[in-house]
């Protein structure tokens, strides 16, 4: 292996451990984002969310239509982000060979500032190459419509996915198509998102 000289100071790191509630233990290396310096590690770091308001209108609309509504959540959503920035980081407790070798991270792991905004990145991207159009009032919202089909919209707060509409094939095709993309955990028919419950009456 070769070695470079860096003019950057390299951003430290730790492991996070915890156990599940089904006792299955679980250990996550985690950037200490503190440590990174701004202008060099980073930039920009906002990441657009989806406002409150909107998820509750989209979830009341679809609800009132008595459209089907199914669900998913992005498994480990934030190690899908690429880097635009150089970064290094100290190696982690555990496999430390050579004092003076550092890792040069490609993809965003948990912990980074801009992690939130990487990901974002990659999601937009990736969605729009299954055929849906952005609303540019709100980030978030994601609208499918075909000429001669009906309108299907995937809603987005971070890792977690709502898609809506009236044609069930459809909805299911695209549902398909995105968990392809991404390692999900499919949620089935939605009942309950961010804490707000969907309750069906006749």
């Amino acid at each position: 292996m070769k070695k470079h000289l860096i003019n950057k100071l390299p951003i430290k790191c730790r492991w996070v451990f915890d156990v599940k509630p089904d006792g299955q233990k679980k250990a996550r290396l985690v950037a200490k984002g503190f440590s990174q310096h701004a202008g060099t590690d980073y930039t920009d770091i906002y990441s657009p969310v989806v406002c409150f308001e909107t998820v509750r209108l989209m979830l009341g609309l679809a609800t009132l239509e008595k459209w089907h509504i199914t669900g998913l959540d992005v498994r480990n959503a934030y190690l899908y982000g690429e880097l635009n920035e150089e970064i290094y980081m100290e190696q982690p407790e555990g496999f430390t060979k050579d004092p003076n070798v550092v890792l040069r991270l490609r993809r965003a792991i948990y912990g980074l500032k801009q992690v939130g905004l990487a990901w974002w990145r990659k999601l937009d991207a990736s969605i729009k190459d299954l055929g849906f159009e952005r609303l540019k009032s709100e980030a978030g919202i994601f609208r499918y419509q075909k000429l001669g089909t009906n309108i299907t919209v995937a809603v987005v707060y971070v890792d977690d996915t709502f898609f809506y509409g009236p044609d069930l094939t459809i909805l299911n095709d695209l549902k398909q198509k995105f968990m392809k993309q991404w390692k999900c955990r499919d949620l089935g028919e939605l009942t309950e998102f961010l804490h707000m419950y969907i309750i069906r009456r006749n």
